[in-house]
């Protein structure tokens, strides 16, 4: 995949191998003031026991982005959004590429959301203040969904696949 277009769909791929199932959608827009990310995702057991800000909601469903606000791709933020509205926000620094810093931060980040018919619709608003360096022509994003089944396994989704079991290769932003 080249370069994202704000305002187009796309579909996120299973991670390890790549294949898509079409189950969620995302896209993405910079505005004067903030960048807005929104998924759609299709779940029909929505598991996320989290009820806080800044529990690791990771282990449950949840939609991330990871963004380099100036395509540093040692240095870049998590912004994750459970079912429920609960958020997740870190820096990360990742010397290697393969093994991520997390430092937990308050999240800056506004998320609204909402229940469909077949799962759920996340719509985040993270203001341009909160990215240190924001440069709209060298930033770099990937975007997640993770979907934990109720027999305890887990599938991650990926806009930009990372062929591994880990979302946290920055190689692969776009």
């Amino acid at each position: 995949m080249s370069r994202l277009e704000q305002n187009k769909t796309y579909f996120l791929s299973e991670n390890v191998s790549g294949a898509s199932n079409g189950e969620c959608r995302f896209r993405f827009e910079i505005a004067r003031s903030a960048i807005c990310f929104y998924f759609d995702a299709e779940d029909e057991d929505l598991i996320s026991p989290f009820t806080q800000d800044n529990e690791d909601i990771w282990q449950g469903d949840a939609v991330e982005v990871f963004i380099s606000p100036d395509g540093d791709l040692k240095n870049y933020k998590e912004l994750e959004v459970s079912p429920f509205g609960v958020r997740f926000y870190g820096a990360i620094r990742n010397e290697d590429g393969k093994t991520p810093v997390l430092t937990k931060q308050a999240p800056p980040f506004a998320a609204r959301v909402e229940r469909t018919e077949k799962g759920y619709r996340v719509s985040i608003e993270l203001p341009l203040s909160a990215l240190d360096g924001f440069d709209e022509q060298k930033m770099k994003l990937n975007a997640f969904r993770l979907d934990k089944k109720a027999d305890g396994r887990q599938l991650l989704y990926a806009l930009n696949p990372t062929l591994c079991a880990s979302f946290h290769r920055p190689a692969f932003f776009m």
